[in-house]
């Protein structure tokens, strides 16, 4: 009884990726990222200048979400209906390594800060180690291979762009973009399928 609810469980949460339109959003703000990182790089501008250009991708990332949410609701929820997972919080464990990672990143920045340390070569390497981590958890939850390889893929384009001197601001870009299509290529594929069985599955249905 226990395995059938744990099963459930991970097929609601699986749930969420079925329909490709977490992986295309993602496509989206990760593409917007790359264009902000080449504004910056580019134009040089004021601080403020370039504090209102992220706050912009960050009202459009968000836009994006609420975007694909509503498109969700009218296109996926009404060929294979609506499922609510499990929240992440209500994990413990990766509560803990939420809590963990963070203290450790933010630990690792004051100790640049305090030492002297430029960590602005190392920013393709750091940001790829964050979204690493954060698809690491998403994996952790989902048990898809595609999450995993996306977090492995992050983690070693940031470290070999940190490494070959495309650091900064350029191989922040680079990062994002890559990361951008790989998600894109994943989103259009699990697109493709969805669409292609669930299209089999509505058919079935009218002719019962």
């Amino acid at each position: 009884m226990e395995n059938n609810l744990k099963a459930s469980q991970q097929r609601a949460i699986q749930y969420w990726f079925a329909d490709g339109l977490v992986e295309l959003s993602g496509g989206v703000i990760g593409l917007l990222l790359a264009i902000y990182f080449c504004i910056q790089q580019i134009l040089q501008a004021s601080k403020g200048a370039f504090a209102l250009i992220f706050l912009s991708v960050f009202v459009a990332a968000f836009g994006i979400r609420k975007l694909m949410l509503w498109y969700r609701e009218r296109s996926t929820y009404g060929r294979t209906g609506f499922v609510e997972p499990k929240k992440g919080w209500e994990d413990r464990r990766l509560l803990v390594a939420e809590v963990v990672f963070t203290l450790l990143l933010t630990g690792f920045m004051l100790y640049t800060i305090i030492r002297g340390i430029q960590t602005v070569e190392w920013m393709p390497a750091i940001a790829g180690s964050l979204l690493a981590f954060i698809f690491a958890l998403a994996g952790y939850r989902t048990k898809l291979v595609r999450i995993y390889f996306l977090a492995a893929f992050c983690l070693v384009l940031g470290v070999f762009l940190a490494l070959s001197g495309l650091g900064e601001l350029w191989g922040s870009a680079i990062l994002s973009l890559g990361t951008s299509l790989v998600l894109f290529a994943f989103g259009i594929v699990t697109r493709t399928a969805y669409m292609r069985q669930t299209k089999v599955t509505t058919q079935q249905s009218d002719e019962r």
